[in-house]
């Protein structure tokens, strides 16, 4: 029987996978031209990575919740410098989700959750223009 804690991990992770898709598909809009490119390849990232997460919990023997018609984002988005402070969240959030899985996780999945980890804090230090330490954990840890 796969761990609930596992299921709860991989259901939040598939949540904030479809919420970073929406967002960017929001803050893409207001983002300047010079950063339409990297938002794209994130946006494409996120889409691919949610049917990887559909294919974690098909292993779980579970299913993910269905897509919301839209998602609250993380801060108001009216131009570039508050949609690049959205897509900082939304890379944070969607790490955070990642080392959730990554604590109840056994090893093969727990290596490929700690690389989605990395790249959503790379992802994140890219808008903000910085890394922080302990991606994933930074913004319950107060950091």
């Amino acid at each position: 029987m796969t761990d609930p804690r596992l299921v709860r991990a991989l259901i939040a992770a598939a949540a904030a996978e479809n919420a970073a898709v929406y967002g960017y598909s929001v803050a893409g809009a207001r983002l300047a031209a010079s950063d339409k490119g990297v938002a794209r390849t994130a946006y494409d990232a996120h889409r691919a990575q949610t049917l990887v997460i559909t294919q974690w919990l098909a292993q779980a023997s579970a299913t993910p919740d269905p897509d919301a018609p839209v998602y609250q984002l993380p801060s108001p988005v009216t131009d570039a410098s508050s949609a690049r402070a959205a897509l900082v969240s939304i890379e944070e959030s969607t790490a955070a989700a990642y080392a959730d899985v990554i604590a109840a996780a056994d090893a093969p999945l727990r290596r490929d959750a700690a690389l989605a980890l990395q790249l959503a804090a790379v992802r994140a230090a890219i808008w903000r223009d910085r890394a922080v330490p302990f991606p994933g954990l930074a913004g319950r840890l107060g950091l």
